[in-house]
């Protein structure tokens, strides 16, 4: 038997079936003890997780009741024979499940094997086993709880960062093609992501794929300016200037517009670059002009 929460939370036997694991409460009380494996989980936690409002006064019964509910389900499936139990410990709840019974421990030891690893082309693989865990949003198909909404932030992170990985274990293998078609995909869907999309330009420029990756900068620095009201921190503006610093010099369309300075006219179509305070003052994109 295993357990799945890299996507919509479920309980898979041995054979491959999904087993029906109940309502999004259900799903989420037993999210919260898989994220949590092996270690005692507060009946006020699991109130925090099912309820993201006041809870009902019987909330202690109803979740009584989903423990038992999920208690039968593993019981009616060998669950204990495979070294899975789910007991009551002090007034809190646990969960027994053998070492990488949870596909979210599965992948945190495939990361961590690929980054023992110095040979490029074993990490990739490792990575691209940790990535295929994933079957769509994390903790899918649970309530709106606060301790869940952290829980698939966190494990979000965790998946981009692997990408990323990714990416840079195809880089050294020579691969930039490959790497900046999975940094493209993730840039499409966190495009405010700057060190993201710095990784993204780095990739393309080295894949011949320069106009594309300026073309990035670009698009990233207008969102930015639009929906956040910033300009493009160091990272970014970094990946911008080595691009224009490489082998072929840059036209004038491919320069950071300057910022206006108190009484210039706005030139039309171009959004003027917001002015943001830092430890060190006022950060804008530099002045490119010669």
């Amino acid at each position: 038997m295993e357990f799945r929460l890299l996507g919509s939370v479920a309980v898979v036997a041995a054979d491959g079936r999904e087993l029906p694991a109940g309502s999004a409460k259900r799903r989420s009380l037993l999210a919260m003890l898989l994220l949590n494996p092996g270690a005692p989980v507060t009946v006020e936690r699991l109130t925090e997780t099912l309820w993201d409002e006041a809870p009902p006064r019987h909330s202690r019964t109803v979740i009584h009741n989903h423990v038992s509910g999920l208690r039968a389900l593993l019981t009616a499936h060998d669950a204990p024979a495979a070294g899975i139990e789910l007991v009551t410990d002090n007034g809190a709840y646990l969960l027994r499940v053998p070492d990488l019974a949870v596909d979210t421990v599965r992948f945190e030891h495939l990361v961590a094997r690929a980054r023992s690893l110095d040979d490029a082309r074993e990490a990739a693989a490792a990575l691209r086993e940790a990535l295929a865990l994933w079957r769509g949003p994390a903790l899918a198909g649970t309530t709106a709880g606060l301790p869940l909404q952290c829980a698939a932030r966190t494990l979000e992170e965790q998946r981009l960062a692997a990408a990323g990985e990714l990416a840079r274990a195809h880089g050294r293998l020579g691969d930039h093609g490959t790497a900046a078609n999975l940094l493209h995909a993730e840039a499409t869907a966190n495009p405010l992501r700057e060190p993201l999309v710095a990784e993204l330009m780095h990739a393309l420029g080295r894949a011949g794929r320069r106009s594309e990756a300026l073309d990035w900068f670009h698009r990233t620095r207008r969102a930015l300016a639009e929906e956040l009201g910033i300009d493009p921190g160091p990272e970014l503006t970094g990946a911008y200037d080595r691009l224009l610093h490489a082998d072929a010099p840059p036209s004038r369309s491919d320069r950071v517009p300057p910022a206006r300075l108190p009484g210039d006219q706005e030139p039309p179509d171009r959004v003027p670059p917001a002015r943001v305070p830092t430890v060190g003052g006022l950060a804008s994109v530099p002045d490119q002009r010669p």
